[in-house]
């Protein structure tokens, strides 16, 4: 994996400064425009083009918190991850299932309020993982890191959801 960091030129660090990186990320794709290459060989043309889409790769990688921590693990562990992988957190295992049914009571009983209040409740866990993760990544505890990533994923997964009951109950 290339470093996205090193292409914005950013520190590696969790806490970005998301209008730097967009301005940044505006400047390279302003300057790989294919026009700025109209007059250039086809081999400077397709050039640009893979930088350009390797700069989209990585800006996309960069404002995604899941896949910015995953890349700064991978950065410290020096090795790409193994995203399916047997989860051995048995504690969040169990907080899935919890939540699944919980969602799945909110849906068959179309409370929006229940509903709110549960997302409310997702919503303030997400934010405790995240504080979490920044201090896992700034002490490089990658195992501990990698762990609050899964944890992120699954609870992004959920929010879709969410979002589709909640869809659905406004539909009603």
């Amino acid at each position: 994996m290339n470093n996205p960091f090193a292409l914005f030129d950013l520190c590696v660090d969790f806490n970005l400064d998301l209008s730097q990186l967009t301005d940044r990320y505006l400047n390279l794709q302003k300057s790989l425009h294919p026009d700025n290459f109209a007059d250039s060989t086809p081999q400077e043309q397709r050039l640009s083009m893979q930088k350009s889409a390797e700069i989209n790769d990585a800006f996309q990688c960069l404002k995604d918190p899941i896949r910015r921590a995953e890349a700064i693990i991978q950065l410290g562990l020096g090795e790409n991850l193994c995203e399916q992988k047997t989860n051995q957190d048995i504690t969040f295992l169990m907080q899935q299932m919890q939540w699944r049914e919980q969602l799945e009571h909110i849906e068959h009983k179309k409370d929006v309020a229940q509903l709110v209040a549960f997302c409310k409740a997702v919503e303030s866990e997400n934010y405790e993982i995240l504080s979490q993760l920044t201090t896992a990544l700034s002490a490089k505890n990658w195992t501990e890191a990698q762990k609050l990533t899964d944890r992120l994923r699954f609870i992004k997964k959920l929010f879709v959801e969410i979002e589709r009951i909640e869809d659905k109950l406004i539909d009603l």
